[in-house]
């Protein structure tokens, strides 16, 4: 596998070509994950694209070895595209990757032909920007109890009929990140303002999202996505691992409206 690595000041972002031909797609995983969480996915958007993963620091077995924040992750994905001389490129990024993944559009538009967004950049509460006082005490509150704060919480947003043992596995996955890294990439992305990013995007964007995100996002709408073309794929935040079968066919069906080079 070819492996590309940009150097970032939390630490390396890294982006390995996991095969096929055509339209390169960089996929971009969420917070305290890695890019193994699609690999359900592969083979079948191998078959219609040039498949490449990132990995970001700060999950499991990437430490963060400075400070964090949306942008530079996403200007470290910008350095990849250059670095793998990737054209015409789609991005999907989920959850915390739909930030990263705009930050990097914005830092190559060149190189970007899309951007679409899985479960993210919805929720006002996630994406829309926190005061330092608010940041503070989500911090703190997450901090007392991390592990069961954390399985508490993947355990809500996943699909109630996800088996408790894929829920288990998601939540010992995330939980091998180091707590400290944890924390800092929630402060990032609360930091993050969604209104102040968005509107500057070149390429286009599109957001295939769950029904409990479109759902908070119908009740405290961000005007910056007022005119982002929404699907609805379903309910579960981890779709590419709790039902990639049927994610499969909502993504190409997506990743078929930026139109063929």
């Amino acid at each position: 596998m070819i492996r590309h690595e940009a150097d970032t000041p939390a630490g390396p972002v890294r982006m390995t070509a996991a095969g096929g031909q055509g339209r390169p797609l960089l996929l971009v995983h969420g917070w305290g994950g890695q890019g193994a969480q699609w690999d359900a996915l592969l083979p079948g958007l191998a078959a219609r694209f040039a498949v490449h993963v990132a990995d970001l620091p700060g999950g499991p077995g990437a430490p963060l070895s400075g400070p964090v924040d949306m942008a530079s992750l996403g200007q470290g994905l910008a350095r990849l595209l250059e670095a793998a001389d990737l054209r015409g490129a789609l991005l999907v990024g989920h959850s915390m990757g739909g930030p990263v993944i705009v930050e990097a559009a914005l830092a190559a538009p060149a190189r970007v032909a899309g951007l679409l967004g899985l479960d993210t950049l919805a929720d006002r509460a996630f994406y829309g920007g926190s005061s330092p006082a608010v940041m503070a005490a989500r911090r703190a509150g997450f901090a007392a109890d991390l592990p069961g704060q954390t399985r508490a919480m993947i355990r809500a947003i996943a699909a109630p009929a996800t088996p408790e043992a894929t829920v288990q596995a998601i939540s010992a996955d995330v939980l091998r990140a180091r707590a400290e890294d944890l924390l800092a990439l929630r402060d990032a992305l609360f930091g993050w303002r969604a209104g102040d990013r968005v509107p500057r995007l070149g390429p286009p964007l599109r957001l295939l999202t769950s029904a409990e995100v479109a759902a908070a996002h119908a009740r405290d709408p961000l005007p910056c996505l007022a005119d982002v073309p929404e699907t609805v794929y379903g309910t579960g935040h981890f779709p590419q691992i709790e039902a990639p079968d049927r994610l499969l066919p909502a993504l190409l069906a997506e990743l078929d409206q930026f139109g063929i080079d």
